[in-house]
């Protein structure tokens, strides 16, 4: 009898360029929400704001990918948190 094989490494794919990664920010999220770079090698900030002028978010992350994970919590919390002005740190 043969020793199980072990199995391969994972492969981690690379990180996205940060032009290429920026620019699909901007396509999926770009017509809700305002989002800019606070300065060089700083934190990506993002502002949500709902059409009725009622609600607005921010969120910041040091990286894109934590800055379009934070912006989908937001898009997906419930209305009622915001109706009754429930505020959550993001």
């Amino acid at each position: 009898m043969s020793s199980p094989q072990p199995e391969p490494p994972q492969r981690r794919l690379p990180a996205m360029p940060p032009v290429v990664s920026l620019a699909r920010t901007l396509h999926e999220y770009g017509e809700r929400w305002e989002i800019e770079r606070v300065d060089r090698n700083s934190e990506w900030i993002a502002v949500y704001r709902e059409t009725g002028g009622g609600y607005i978010q921010v969120v910041s992350a040091r990286d894109l990918d934590a800055l379009r994970y934070r912006m989908d919590q937001v898009e997906c919390a419930e209305p009622e948190e915001r109706e009754t002005g429930r505020t959550r740190h993001h």
